[in-house]
């Protein structure tokens, strides 16, 4: 799915000007520790969180895009480290939980490859 098509489907906000991309893995996490342990590459991370240091550390991972959910206002300085690292950021009103619902029936897999 193109990363344009899911800021439509979440009726999100383009943080910055980014190129589109392909997603297929979306994960879901407020916690830095876990997105080290569980993330894959150009995975989708959808989260609560914005911070720099989020970005740096999804960075650190190879995520693909960044979903900061709830409506979190994201500071200017964490838009700039997203695009400084080439990072898509999105911001949706959505929860955690209505976001990813909408992703896994719009065909993203979670980051155990599970389509069911």
């Amino acid at each position: 799915m193109l990363l344009s098509e899911i800021v439509k489907l979440i009726d999100g906000k383009k943080l910055w000007d980014f190129e589109n991309r392909d997603c297929k893995i979306a994960g879901a996490s407020d916690m830095l520790s876990e997105l080290l342990a569980l993330a894959k590459e150009n995975m989708v991370l959808i989260t609560g969180l914005c911070t720099p240091q989020m970005v740096k550390t999804a960075d650190i991972v190879g995520v693909g895009a960044i979903i900061v959910v709830r409506g979190r206002q994201v500071p200017e300085v964490t838009v700039q480290t997203a695009k400084d690292m080439k990072i898509p950021i999105v911001s949706t009103s959505l929860t955690m939980y209505t976001t990813c619902g909408k992703l896994f029936c719009a065909g993203l897999e979670d980051v155990h490859g599970i389509r069911k």
